[in-house]
């Protein structure tokens, strides 16, 4: 039995992906990590979860400027993480 909670995140998916195609804004995908723990989608040219997507949707971000500044805070919040070395 499909939860309601999976349900919404497979009609959210589905519309993530609709709403891309309409602003015209390139992704390909969906592609499966290993195990298929993840879902990611190349988007532009940003490689984002599914589930990073399906939350700029609910927010109604999910627009151009939304992906850059998502990924502009993933790639900020990596670099602090792992700083280079020297």
């Amino acid at each position: 039995m499909v939860k309601a909670e999976d349900n919404f995140a497979l009609g959210s998916a589905g519309a993530v992906r609709n709403s891309l195609r309409i602003q015209r804004i390139t992704f390909r995908g969906p592609f499966y990590t290993p195990g298929k723990k993840h879902v990611v989608f190349l988007v532009e040219s940003y490689l984002l979860l599914e589930s990073e997507l399906v939350e700029l949707f609910v927010e109604k971000k999910l627009n151009r400027d939304g992906i850059q500044a998502l990924a502009k805070r993933i790639e900020t919040t990596k670099s602090r993480s792992h700083p280079r070395p020297r």
